[in-house]
């Protein structure tokens, strides 16, 4: 019998777990793609608003300090490069 409590307990914690890492992998590509799409759209020639390009900056910047991943850094730095020469031009044309 305890083996079998045991053995429940555990396949709940695998549960709950693979749950909660589920949720992580969700909420860190959703913060990809708020650093990655901006950037995508201007390369594109597309319009991105001011809101918009703060907010990918910042999460372009809390991904580069969670992420180990070399390919998924060069494009987080790539895209925050975008990010940040176009809030650069924007600044210098306001003045």
């Amino acid at each position: 019998m305890p083996r079998i409590m045991l053995a429940l307990i555990l396949c709940c914690v695998a549960v709950h777990g693979a749950a909660a890492a589920g949720g992580t992998a969700k909420a860190a590509a959703g913060e990809l793609s708020s650093c990655l799409d901006p950037s995508t759209t201007l390369l594109a020639g597309g319009d991105v608003g001011d809101k918009e390009l703060m907010a990918a900056q910042n999460a372009c910047a809390r991904l580069k300090q969670s992420s180990s991943d070399r390919h998924t850094i060069a494009r987080i730095d790539a895209a925050a490069a975008n990010i940040a020469d176009e809030l650069r031009r924007r600044q210098a044309s306001k003045h």
